[in-house]
């Protein structure tokens, strides 16, 4: 067993990314300590799903955020939640695919729209989150039969879930352009602009499928959203990004807040049988470079979608044949990628400051580093003296070059977007944590990266989510930090 002082020293200067899920949507974004992983795992809710065996450079994970009141137990409960009587069954209120290959740090997370129409094995043409209505695996079924997706990992959670883990971080900061509502989740902003949800009204901002804005002159509620489904999800994967970031900056600040969220992750977690240790590690990996400054590091895309005639009176959606091929091609793609960064290390201007208080270990590593290729721009003490944990900070338009440099930074570092960042691309701040620089096995210095094979977003289909004619609500509310 571990003794108290390198119990300590594992808290201070080890951290994992670990992988959590909310209710309606997956968050990338707990930081919890190595030691107490495998107790969490053993928390968490084991189900049997039928699941492919993952390659070894990867996996691609199936994450339901289920509309379930299994869990209504009391009054309050019933009274935020509903109960199980009022909402028969079960149902997919979000599904993505969560790709991720740990030794290239690729990382790709797709949503599947909840009104897809497909072809549900053994029972006919039905809307995709009616597969899952049937059971988990009818779910993987329908991904593998209609779009040749295999799925590794299993993951489901429930409303309760989501509304803990915004609890433990403390609200959300939203954006609002005017006025809005949805009277069918609750949700009312009377005040536009940046706003604070806490866990309800963010349950009710990710949930809303019936947006509606109000116009100030008239008095008049207008409709938001011209494909509901649609525009719901980029608003899920905006939030995820601020909460992702969120917990991640949290979380370090504060290893008491990590554990609060991690416990709030795996309260209400389902998961496959074989989801193991190794498997959340992986994910660490994977996951490494989310931060609160740089939203961007999460690359998440909707999956290819056209507008088309109603089925049996209900608004759907269809598959966008070819663009949906391209996609569920990623998604089976392991290995053939060498790294997300398109970078090339001497394309890339590196200066390394130190922060372990280690006479020289800043020179050292930079030499090291310009072996490699990277070019120098100095060596030298880091202004804070001490670091717990290593960084690697990067300016505007340098994220490429700074994902490049942690490939070589063992263990994990973190990322940073760096504003006032001068005479450097990237700045590598060694820390308590560092052991060494390193060229992983899965890397090369190619200069091929996943964003030259992705689909583009301009693509049909892949576009932000339309919105309706909002030009009679007149300005919108000025966008403000922390927005």
């Amino acid at each position: 067993m571990e003794n108290p002082s390198s119990a300590r020293r594992a808290f201070a200067g080890r951290y994992a990314v670990a992988f959590g899920v909310s209710a309606l949507l997956m968050i990338v974004a707990v930081v919890a300590v190595n030691y107490v992983i495998d107790q969490k795992i053993d928390e968490i809710d084991a189900v049997k799903v039928a699941t492919a065996a993952a390659p070894p450079e990867g996996a691609n994970y199936l994450v339901i955020g289920s509309d379930t009141r299994e869990f209504v137990e009391n009054a309050g409960q019933e009274e935020a939640f509903g109960n199980q009587e009022d909402v028969e069954g079960k149902r997919s209120d979000t599904m993505m695919v969560v790709h991720v290959e740990p030794g290239a740090q690729r990382t790709l997370v797709v949503s599947f729209p909840r009104d897809l129409w497909v072809d549900v094995p053994g029972v006919g043409m039905e809307k995709i989150n009616y597969a899952f209505n049937i059971s988990a695996d009818k779910t993987i079924e329908t991904l593998k039969a209609n779009f040749g997706i295999e799925i590794n990992h299993y993951i489901e959670v429930d409303f309760q879930s989501f509304e803990g883990i915004v609890k433990a971080i403390g609200s959300v900061p939203t954006y609002f352009p005017y006025p809005a509502r949805d009277a069918n989740t609750n949700l009312f902003v009377r005040t536009p602009g940046c706003r604070r949800l806490d866990g309800p009204a963010s349950l009710a901002y990710v949930r809303s499928r019936s947006l509606e804005y109000l116009n100030l002159e008239t008095d008049d509620w207008v409709s938001a959203d011209i494909v509901p489904d649609i525009s719901r999800i980029e608003r899920q994967q905006s939030f995820i990004r601020s909460m992702a970031g969120l917990a991640v900056a949290r979380s370090l600040n504060d290893p008491f807040t990590a554990l609060d969220i991690t416990n709030e992750v795996v309260q209400n977690l389902k998961a496959d049988e074989g989801l193991a240790k190794d498997d959340i590690l992986s994910i660490v990996e994977a996951f490494r470079t989310v931060n609160a400054n740089d939203q961007s590091a999460l690359d998440m895309r909707t999956f290819p979608w056209k507008s088309g005639p109603a089925q049996n009176g209900a608004s759907v959606l269809y598959p966008d044949d070819p663009a949906w091929r391209e996609m569920a091609k990623l998604l089976g793609d392991f290995g053939s990628v060498a790294t997300t960064s398109s970078a090339a290390p001497s394309d890339v201007k590196l200066r390394v400051l130190d922060g372990t208080g280690q006479v020289d270990t800043a020179t050292a590593a930079l030499d090291e580093l310009a072996k490699i290729g990277f070019k120098r721009a100095g060596a030298r003490s880091d202004a804070r003296a001490e670091v717990a944990l290593t960084e690697v900070r990067y300016a505007p338009g340098e994220q490429d070059a700074g994902k490049l440099v942690l490939s070589y930074v063992e263990p994990s570092a973190r990322l940073v977007l760096d504003p006032s960042l001068k005479g450097a691309d990237v700045v590598l701040v060694l820390g308590a944590d560092f052991v060494s620089i390193l060229v992983p096995e899965s890397l090369t210095t190619s200069t091929t990266g996943v964003a030259d094979t992705l689909v583009p977003v301009t693509e049909e289909g892949l576009a932000p989510a339309p919105v309706a004619d909002l030009s009679e609500l007149g300005k919108p509310a000025p966008k403000i930090p922390p927005c």
